[in-house]
């Protein structure tokens, strides 16, 4: 049975946690998980039936767009060809913090409810808007982390979701799909049909540029393969998150057959 890149549900609590760490330098920024030949295959799929959503790119981001291709694969490349062999979804982030470090370029197949072509252009508040409480709880740490970021220092966090479907791309043109694979759910098979998703983020100041490269790489099972204390923390962490919170997941529809599957499967 394989294992999550990391499991972020530490406590059985819900708390708001920037939760940012050092990369230790004997860690490379990316990884790859025993998924990596359909993700790659997949992702090549996906931008090749639809480049202009999956990617954005300026004359303005050229140069760091290179930078970063020779820091994660040792080749001077385009930030679209780059991602084209990396599970791992790219972004770069405007290093002046006066304009609110922009994005200014970026490849993301398999986002969590979003699409780089709606962000694109955005300060990373702006990105964040639709997150609860992020202005008055992350905002002001968030901002300095990237202000403060040093050249040669990578550091690394992770967020999780829970999705009523498989699919790694959950952007909103696949909302409808979605929906069909949540419409099925039921008593019996959503501990199967259900995945508790990880994303595993890093920053890294670009050092030429200044600009600031974020990876992001998505892993999941289904809540049926956690371990026990895995489900146990996540159900504790349901059971304590705000509404809102709940909601902005969008966990809502399936809350309830969650909580009761989570709660047969810790007994």
């Amino acid at each position: 049975m394989r294992k999550l890149i990391h499991f972020p549900l530490s406590s059985d609590t819900f708390g708001h946690q920037f939760g940012i760490k050092p990369l230790n330098k004997e860690n490379q920024i990316t990884k790859r998980t025993d998924c990596y030949k359909d993700e790659i295959s997949l992702k090549n799929d996906l931008i090749k039936t639809d480049q202009d959503y999956y990617s954005v790119s300026t004359d303005r981001s050229i140069k760091s767009e290179e930078e970063a291709s020779i820091l994660l694969t040792n080749k001077r490349n385009s930030l679209l060809e780059t991602a084209k062999s990396l599970q791992e979804d790219l972004v770069i982030l405007s290093g002046d913090s006066n304009f609110g470090h922009p994005i200014i370029a970026g490849v993301v197949c398999f986002p969590n409810g979003w699409a780089i072509r709606e962000k694109f252009g955005m300060g990373i508040d702006k990105v964040h808007d639709p997150v609860p409480d992020y202005a008055e709880v992350m905002s002001k740490s968030v901002n300095k982390l990237l202000t403060n970021l040093r050249h040669g220092r990578t550091f690394w966090r992770s967020n999780w979701a829970v999705r009523p479907s498989r699919r790694l791309d959950q952007s909103p043109k696949m909302k409808s799909h979605v929906e069909k694979d949540q419409a099925k759910l039921n008593s019996e098979n959503v501990g199967d049909k259900c995945f508790f998703r990880v994303e595993y983020q890093t920053l890294t100041r670009l050092k030429k540029s200044g600009d600031i490269l974020f990876t992001i790489l998505t892993d999941q099972l289904p809540i049926i393969e956690l371990k026990k204390w895995q489900q146990k923390n996540l159900l504790g962490v349901l059971k304590t998150c705000p509404e809102k919170t709940i909601r902005y997941k969008s966990i809502s529809p399936f809350y309830d057959l969650l909580c009761k599957d989570l709660e047969k499967r810790i007994r």
